[in-house]
């Protein structure tokens, strides 16, 4: 909680009251703000944000009514506790205050101490009910962790087990010699390798989130063959939808090498790519298209005809465990931390991940920097 004096406003078109009631105020160590009308007291309001509101009823429009309806249209403003100073004692008149959203309603001419004991007790009772505010916003937020965790828990399992039993199932056959062909023992064995680069993948995740929080991405680059290094990786996390019947199409204008810390930026694309096999209908085309630049630099975009994200969640998916945190309704496998480790991997060499507009699907657009003077690629 911000640690500064009360702030009063006081708006009051008489001089001599609004000087001496702003006097009085500060002596009892309040910051006291002031104005003579009420189109000065909302903007000064709006400016200040302060922490009680005294104002006149009686004034040049906006009068003290009217100002009070101004605020509460703001919801900035709305919930400052308000309080008219009015010579007008009338039961009707008071009413009219209270129901107008004010907090209390004190006639002129008023005693300091009744003044200051309704001021405290206002203030007494906002404090209370924004510390119970506060207390009751943690609890949600810790809930909302709790389950968070536990999902996240739970999804790891999964992760896990999942390959974990598809490598020690061919592995205990081939030990006992339960293969009855050689072509069922390639064919199981084929399916433990797939398997081993899924847990593999899951491990790398995991060691890249760690140097995340931690401040410690590689960034030494490191000269990256598109054929070579890149193009074997996506299509060997192709092979993993070979189900869908996708049709993946990869383009490179040039050859030239890419300058990279090697194992972050192919563990990123990889992951951009597997976002596209995974989220594409069955039968959808992919392209992948490498633009190389010519000191190390290079532009990747991934697109896909799939569904597309809404604008308003570009940002969002780009959060750690985002895919996890949609609960139930997670159609997907995966920790839902491809887009943030490919952003920061980007972002740690002063490039960046985005998703850019599309006419069909999904398109995401990965731009690394060329090297400048003093960058040597290494390997």
């Amino acid at each position: 909680m911000e640690n500064r004096p009360t702030t009063i406003l006081i708006i009051d078109d008489e001089p001599a009251l609004l000087l001496g009631l702003a006097a009085t105020i500060r002596r009892h160590g309040y910051t006291v703000i002031t104005a003579i009308n009420g189109s000065e007291g909302l903007q000064k309001a709006k400016d200040e944000i302060p922490d009680l509101i005294l104002s006149d009823v009686m004034m040049p429009p906006p009068n003290g009514f009217e100002l009070r309806k101004l605020l509460s249209e703001d919801p900035q403003l709305a919930s400052i506790p308000f309080i008219f100073l009015t010579a007008r004692s009338s039961v009707e008149d008071k009413i009219s205050g209270l129901k107008d959203g004010a907090d209390d309603y004190i006639t002129k001419p008023f005693v300091t101490e009744e003044l200051f004991v309704r001021i405290n007790a206002i203030l007494r009772r906002v404090h209370t009910e924004q510390a119970r505010g506060r207390e009751q916003m943690k609890a949600i937020a810790q809930q909302d962790m709790d389950k968070l965790r536990q999902e996240i828990l739970q999804n790891f399992q999964h992760e896990l087990r999942t390959p974990l039993t598809n490598i020690l199932m061919p592995l205990e056959l081939a030990a006992n010699n339960r293969f009855e062909s050689a072509e069922e023992q390639s064919q199981f064995i084929r399916v433990a390798l797939s398997n081993a680069d899924r847990l593999e993948s899951l491990v790398t995740d995991l060691i890249l989130l760690g140097n995340i929080d931690q401040g410690n991405l590689n960034s030494i680059r490191q000269r990256i063959d598109s054929k070579t290094h890149l193009y074997t990786s996506v299509q060997k996390r192709f092979e993993r939808y070979k189900s869908k019947n996708l049709n993946l199409v990869i383009e490179c204008p040039n050859q030239k090498t890419i300058a990279a810390p090697r194992r972050e930026f192919i563990h990123s694309i990889v992951h951009l790519a597997d976002n596209a096999f995974k989220y594409s209908l069955e039968n959808g085309n992919i392209k992948l298209t490498v633009s190389v630049g010519e000191n190390g630099g290079a532009t990747i975009e991934v697109q896909d005809d799939g569904p597309g994200i809404p604008v308003d969640l570009r940002d969002k998916v780009f959060e750690r465990f985002y895919q996890i945190s949609q609960g139930d309704n997670r159609a997907h496998e995966g920790l839902g931390v491809g887009l943030t480790i490919a952003r920061a991997v980007f972002n740690s060499l002063g490039g960046e991940v985005i998703i850019v507009d599309s006419p069909t699907g999904c398109c995401v657009r990965a731009k690394l920097p060329e090297m400048v003077a003093g960058d040597v690629p290494y390997g």
